[in-house]
Formats: structure tokens, C-alpha cells, sequence
């Protein structure tokens, strides 16, 4: 039987990685392998796994480099386990594993039964994570529907410049029942939201959007628009947030765009909104005032 979890092993002792494979593919893991950090950054564009098991000390890329990689520029895999393996076992030298955001640390001569249990405790923490982000969707979805019976459909849009990365939200949203409008930024114009009665609107975040919303905060109609929540990068940068909230963002969702937080939003939108099936929003916007200069024309 083929094993749906895959582990990425990191290790540059080629008789090491040989019987590392030996073991977890024993223990009915699929192994994928590479010999230092810049041949694991490869196997990344192509297999997200569940699990990395990385040597400390290799050539080029080492792994603490691999590391701060992974947790900084693949948000994909922000849950994802990464155990370090190491020749080094003093005490310091596992604090320093442990500082460097190793999720664990073994030791070399590796003792495998130790090995596959610290490895599947790590994976029954990710199940059980997945497990309770699952219970509170189902939650979520239960308390969209009991609303949904109330009022008029939700209708929501969703802008981006690439439709593959927020495809999986429109879907699910539009499984509950929202209207759903995919939007192109590309065709985002400042009338958008004035010609179309959305209750809330999903953006990623662009320079685009930015400007878009610059125009808005000084428009007259700034109060008749759709509640907007911001799609951001992971650890995006606090006082870029502190900004988006000054021009009128009500929320902001990092990456890899929780299904849970977005039904949040949608629920707690519903339950602000009015008949009419337009979001009302409870404060009136001030950002105007504290925004300076002019949207560049390309927005206009």
C-alpha cells in the first residue's frame, strides 16, 4: 500500500541518507531525498511534503539556511514539521537547534526507533490541528446556513491577478450558497464597486489595489462600498497593515488564506448586514484625511 504522507530527507552522507530511506519507507513513508539545502529547495518546487528531516551540517546550503528558507519564503508549508539531525549533541548545541525554529532535534548515531516515534508524534500534531481547523469549518459552514435562511444571498467578490491562487475560495464560498463575482485586477476600475451592489469584497494585495483604495478613501462614495478584506503575505510588514486599516481595510487574512478565517468574515457579515442585501457598515470612514497625494491614473 503507498503511503500518503511524504518526508523530505536532507542529508549529506550518502550511506546515512541510504539507510534513513531504508527506514522510513519500512515504516510505510514515501521519501523523497536531497544531499544538501539547495537540492532540497529544488524538490520543493515540485513535492509539498509532510514532514522535513534535515542534517545540520552539510556543504553549500547547510541546514539551518534551509530552514530560515522554508519558514520565510514557503508560507505553504508554514505547518509543515522540519526535524534537524545532527552530529552535534552537546546541550548548546540543541538550544541553538531549538532557537533556530527546529520543530526537534536528534541525534547522530541516529536510534530509528526514536526517530519514527518523534516523527509520527509530529504528524499526529499536525492531524490533530487539521482535525480542529476542520470541526470549526464545519461550524462555520452550519452557522453561514442558519443565517443564509434569513436574509438575502450574499454577494461577494473576490480580486486578484491570478485566478489559480483564490479559485479554491470562490468555490467554497460559492458551495454555501454566496454569489460570487470573480474580478481581474487587471479590470478593477473605481467604479467597480459603485456599479455593483457587493456585500463584501476579498483582495489580494498589489500596488494596484493600494492605489485603488487611496481613491476610494477620498471618494464620496467611499461609504457605500463593500466591506473590504485584505488577502497579504505571510509576516507582512506591521505598520504596511497599520496603512490598510487607515484607508478603510476591515481585516486582514495572511497567506496561505485559512478557509476558516474567510468564513469568519462571511458570517460576520451576514450577521451586520441589512435586508437590502448591501453590508452596512457601523463607523463612518475617516481615512480620507489621512491620506495624502493622488492615486495614479492608471486607477482613475
Amino acid at each position: 500500500m503507498v503511503s500518503e504522507i511524504t518526508i523530505l530527507c536532507v542529508e549529506d552522507e550518502e550511506l546515512l541518507l541510504g539507510d534513513l530511506v531504508e527506514e522510513l519507507e519500512d515504516a510505510n513513508y514515501n521519501v523523497v531525498t536531497a544531499r544538501n539545502g539547495n537540492e532540497a529547495l529544488q524538490v520543493l518546487k515540485t513535492v509539498t511534503p509532510d514532514l522535513i528531516l534535515c542534517d545540520m551540517m552539510m556543504p553549500g546550503m547547510d541546514g539551518p539556511a534551509l530552514l530560515k528558507t522554508v519558514r520565510e519564503d514557503y508560507p505553504a508549508l508554514n505547518q509543515v514539521p522540519f526535524m534537524f539531525l545532527t552530529a552535534r549533541c552537546s546541550r548548546d548545541d540543541m538550544i541553538e537547534g531549538k532557537k533556530l525554529g527546529s520543530d526537534d532535534y536528534l541525534t547522530k548515531p541516529v536510534d530509528y526507533d526514536l526517530l519514527l516515534a518523534t516523527i509520527e508524534s509530529r504528524l499526529a500534531g499536525v492531524r490533530r490541528m487539521a482535525e480542529h481547523s476542520r470541526q470549526q469549518l464545519a461550524t462555520l459552514y452550519k452557522a453561514y446556513q442558519d443565517e443564509q435562511k434569513k436574509k438575502p444571498q450574499m454577494r461577494v467578490a473576490v480580486v486578484s491577478s491570478n485566478s489559480g491562487i483564490v479559485s479554491p475560495i470562490s468555490a467554497a464560498l460559492s458551495e454555501v450558497g454566496c454569489l460570487v463575482k470573480p474580478i481581474a485586477e487587471e479590470a478593477l476600475h473605481t467604479d467597480t464597486f459603485q456599479q455593483q451592489s457587493f456585500d463584501v469584497a476579498f483582495m489580494i494585495y498589489s500596488k494596484k489595489v493600494h492605489y485603488l483604495l487611496q481613491y476610494l478613501a477620498r471618494s464620496e462614495e467611499a461609504g457605500s462600498r463593500p466591506r473590504i478584506v485584505m488577502l497579504i503575505p505571510s509576516k507582512f510588514n506591521k505598520n504596511a497593515r497599520q496603512v490598510l486599516e487607515d484607508l478603510g481595510v476591515e481585516a486582514c487574512i495572511e497567506y496561505p488564506f485559512r478557509p476558516v478565517e474567510i468564513f469568519k468574515v462571511i458570517i460576520d457579515t451576514l450577521s451586520k448586514r441589512g435586508g437590502a442585501g448591501r453590508y452596512e457598515a457601523g463607523k463612518k470612514m475617516g481615512a480620507g484625511e489621512a491620506v495624502k497625494g493622488k492615486a495614479e491614473s492608471s486607477v482613475a
